[in-house]
């Protein structure tokens, strides 16, 4: 979402120092600002209201004969639960949730391990993420995570487009755990259970810039608010080892499509207002962004993410914390370390080396790489490995992006 135009001088070169330096003043930033300022409250409260709006109509279509203050009760507490508070919680309005999630939200942020992905890295989870079904993420377990907390910065805007049609610019994705929500047993009733908590956040001064959000951009300015680098998309919970049902899959199916026409029928509203609602900067394809159709891809990314990182695939170091950013992060009362994830450069053979003799390379490219279901009998459950991959060609030539890097085996 985003949206200050600024001078360009050209795309720059990724560097770790930069993007560490990138993340940690981002992160700082938007620490601040959650524990602060008002607008972040506002703005989830509105967030909230819309979440809870859509899964009452939603419900309303289920069962068209049913009470709308039952359907809306419903709603309220799959609204909650799904961001990991109890149902027994019956807050007076959405302003007070909106206080108890912003005030969490900025906790958790401010204590979560900072990782920054190399442009290479990125390409690579996109991939795998890619690859995953629904049926895959049933497989996540706590042990999964590299750490309880965390924060993922991407090392560019990643272009997305939800499944209610809007187009967004997703720059980090953060998880926390633990965290409980409901979830239905064999006998039909309700147990709580183990989950981790997720967020997106759009890059504020991203490429996407619909009419809508540069007048919000604005009217929080004009407040003494101005928006952070990172803002706030979406929070979910994803239990952990827990498939659903049948019944629960196209529920959640017959949902997205509620969304769908819910999305359809904004924008042809602001079209007629005379708004634009896919304004987008820069270098951009329309059909070249990820399609979220199900609303589960920053899930996708994060458990390809933690699960590359358990194998030999990647590396992780640590960036350099200069005197003025450990000053500046304890001040703001975070961490300054940042970790970076590269991937592992893979060693040449002779017959790569033969084959490239007399070759004027043009890119790189990632090879090798696809999905397995591996069997693990001392802990009696499945997890998914990627085999491979590397990336193939001359170390100064671009990464070749697009369909080549995506079109992975599955």
């Amino acid at each position: 979402m985003g949206r200050n135009k600024r001078k360009s001088a050209g795309p720059r070169q990724w560097s770790a120092a930069a993007g560490a330096r990138w993340a940690r003043d981002a992160r700082i930033a938007t620490a601040r600002y959650l524990r602060e300022a008002p607008f972040a409250r506002s703005w989830e409260a509105a967030k909230l209201t819309e979440a809870h709006q859509n899964r009452a109509m939603h419900f309303r279509r289920q069962v068209p004969d049913s009470d709308r203050s039952a359907a809306d009760v419903t709603a309220a507490a799959v609204v909650i639960t799904g961001l990991g508070y109890p149902e027994t919680w019956r807050p007076a309005s959405w302003e007070v949730v909106a206080e108890r999630v912003v005030a969490d939200q900025a906790q958790s942020l401010a204590g979560a391990d900072l990782y920054i992905l190399s442009p290479e890295m990125c390409d690579v989870v996109i991939a795998a993420a890619q690859t995953l079904t629904l049926d895959d993420l049933s497989l996540l377990s706590d042990d999964d995570l590299p750490s309880l907390s965390g924060l993922v910065v991407l090392p560019h805007p990643l272009l997305v487009r939800a499944v209610s049609g809007g187009l967004g610019d997703d720059r980090a994705y953060q998880w926390h755990a633990p965290v409980t929500m409901p979830r239905p047993t064999s006998g039909g009733e309700f147990e709580q259970a183990p989950a981790v908590r997720i967020t997106s956040y759009h890059d504020t001064f991203g490429p996407v810039r619909p009419d809508t959000f540069v007048a919000l951009r604005q009217h929080a300015h004009d407040q003494g608010n101005p928006l952070p680098p990172l803002l706030t998309d979406g929070i979910r919970c994803m239990p952990f080892q827990y498939a659903a049902t049948e019944e629960q899959l196209r529920n959640h199916a017959q949902f997205s499509a509620t969304l769908r026409a819910t999305g359809e029928r904004m924008r042809s509203h602001a079209e007629l207002w005379g708004l634009d609602e896919d304004g987008v900067t820069g270098e951009y394809t329309p059909g070249s962004e990820i399609d979220d159709t199900d609303d589960s891809f920053c899930m996708r990314f994060l458990y390809a993410f933690w699960r590359l990182c358990e194998q030999r695939i990647t590396t992780t170091s640590d960036v350099e914390a200069r005197h003025a950013a450990r000053l500046a992060a304890e001040r703001a009362g975070v961490s300054p370390e940042v970790r970076v994830v590269r991937l592992r450069p893979a060693n040449t053979t002779a017959g790569d080396a033969a084959a490239g003799e007399g070759r004027d390379w043009q890119h790189r490219w990632i090879v090798r790489m696809h999905k397995v279901r591996q069997w693990y009998p001392s802990e009696q459950r499945h997890k998914v490995l990627y085999r491979g991959p590397y990336i193939k060609g001359p170390a100064d030539k671009p990464l070749l992006g697009g369909e080549t890097v995506r079109g992975l085996v599955r």
